[in-house]
């Protein structure tokens, strides 16, 4: 994805989750978002499942449920780590970041311009909704982590076009966020209450 996507797809998650941290530290999600195609990893570090997940599993899991981050305040570290979450689970569900994806880097260009553009029609509207009205449903990160996993299992299979990849990064992404934000924030008060 663009990183006028990715922040757009930032804005979107900051606009539509109530958690008010979040939104005191915008400006570090949003950083963190496009973080990775900013850092000097981007030449060799492709952007694919493949490739990056199994590190992105443990930060999820270290984001959501972490001894460190559970005993003190989340702050712009933690948005920023956040972000960078974010920005890869976009480009797992973007078609030519897939080993499927059979076209040149012209095409992977074009592509991604026109997913650009869609996604922020497609975020403005009423259809984006029903992805922040669906339940928490993962009692752990390893769950939501099999979420992702078999979401892209499921997304490989499917017919590849802009519009369902952008149903795949708006659905997983705010669940993702919404559950790891949720997840930290259970972990913490149990800790309050036992040092309490």
């Amino acid at each position: 994805m663009r990183k006028k996507s990715h922040i757009s797809l930032a804005r979107y998650i900051v606009n539509n989750m109530e958690d008010n941290d979040l939104k005191k530290h915008k400006l570090s999600f949003y950083i963190g978002s496009v973080l990775p195609d900013i850092k000097p990893s981007f030449v060799y570090k492709r952007h694919e499942m493949e490739g990056t997940y199994p590190d992105i599993r443990r930060h999820i899991e270290r984001l959501s449920e972490g001894r460190k981050l559970v005993e003190k305040k989340k702050g712009r570290k933690y948005y920023m780590d956040l972000g960078q979450i974010s920005h890869y689970l976009a480009d797992y569900f973007t078609y030519p970041h897939n080993k499927i994806y059979p076209g040149s880097l012209k095409d992977h260009c074009s592509y991604e311009e026109k997913l650009k553009r869609d996604l922020r029609r497609y975020i403005r509207t009423d259809a984006a909704k029903p992805h922040k009205a669906d339940h928490l449903e993962f009692k752990n990160a390893r769950n939501l982590c099999d979420f992702i996993q078999k979401s892209h299992d499921d997304y490989l299979v499917r017919k590849h076009d802009v519009e369902d990849d952008i149903h795949h990064i708006v659905e997983v992404n705010y669940k993702a966020m919404e559950t790891m934000i949720h997840l930290l924030a259970e972990k913490r008060a149990e800790f309050r209450l036992k040092h309490s």
